[in-house]
């Protein structure tokens, strides 16, 4: 589920077409992973962090992958003159 969280909030992040928004996000997971560490009465697991991390990434991947295909659908349905 953190996957699938943090893969949905790449996407999200992509849609912007910010880099500001993207490093902020990226940010934002790790603060809020600090938090909790801090706030936390037991031992906090650095394995959800990586997942949510690779979660992130994969996603603003999809994102970019998803771009890259739509243009080239695009152009390759596009009937010369």
């Amino acid at each position: 589920m953190i996957i699938l969280t943090a893969a949905a909030l790449g996407i999200s992040a992509g849609q912007m077409r910010s880099a500001g928004v993207i490093a902020l996000v990226a940010a934002l997971i790790g603060m809020t992973f600090a938090l909790a560490a801090i706030t936390s009465p037991g031992p906090v697991s650095i394995l959800a962090f990586v997942y949510a991390v690779l979660g992130y990434n994969g996603g603003l991947m999809l994102f970019v992958l998803g771009l890259f295909a739509n243009q080239r659908l695009r152009r390759s349905t596009r009937v010369p003159h």
